[in-house]
């Protein structure tokens, strides 16, 4: 009964460390990495299920929003917010293959690193001029009104923060040496598994509107 006893009053002091051991183990968030969208874009695995913080903007229709940097405008990685949502104008889209998550060194799965949308004033401004340029830009292609509406539409930067889905190092080799007569394999994310990367956004930082009336007038650096 003695040494019953005994092992029973240890257990006590023998699980605690486990298990505070553990809560730390869960507890620690994931290290967010300061990139940009074109080093996404050049190596998609490199970023994969990482938290990144990228400045960009976003050109969105009715089947794409992709999110853009100025440096490297002619490709760009596919924008979502973390609770599904989109720009405005995005209305449909037919998702590709790619899936979130990863790989650890044994080959095992891990799950994506999970993302929560933050919705503060950053976002509501960001929204708001969204919310105008979706409809100037109606205004540019439906028939001239009675009464001239305002139909100025905005370029909106910010920097976003949120998690980069990623194809592996194969597949964007494969995708890298595709000709445009090429028959698109919709193993990546976005519409039709265009995009080797996107970001899921949880938070929304510094954001500036810029007329793109203004933007368009304004000569290059290299003229």
């Amino acid at each position: 009964m003695k040494v019953s006893h005994l092992i029973l009053g240890l257990l006590p002091t023998l699980i605690a460390p486990l298990a505070r051991g553990q809560q730390v183990k869960s507890k620690q968030p994931p290290t967010t990495v300061e990139t940009s969208v074109c080093k996404i874009v050049d190596d998609p695995s490199a970023y994969n299920n990482k938290l990144v913080k990228v400045r960009g903007f976003v050109r969105a229709s009715f089947e794409y929003s992709v999110l853009l940097d100025a440096t490297c405008p002619e490709d760009g990685i596919w924008f979502k917010f973390a609770d599904g949502s989109g720009p405005p104008e995005l209305v449909a889209t037919v998702t590709g293959k790619g899936t979130p998550g990863g790989r650890d060194s044994s080959g095992r799965s891990v799950l994506p690193v999970p993302v929560r949308l933050v919705r503060d004033r950053n976002l509501e401004e960001l929204e708001h001029y969204w919310a105008i340029s979706a409809k100037g830009e109606a205004c540019a292609d439906g028939p001239p009104p009675a009464l001239p509406p305002d139909c100025t539409t905005y370029r909106v930067t910010a920097t976003f923060i949120g998690r980069v889905d990623g194809v592996s190092k194969e597949i964007h080799a494969a995708h890298v040496k595709r000709s445009s007569r090429d028959r698109v394999d919709g193993k990546g994310f976005g519409h039709m598994g265009m995009f080797d990367a996107q970001i899921v956004v949880q938070s929304v930082e510094k954001v500036v509107a810029e007329d793109e009336s203004v933007i368009r007038k304004t000569p290059s650096k290299s003229q």
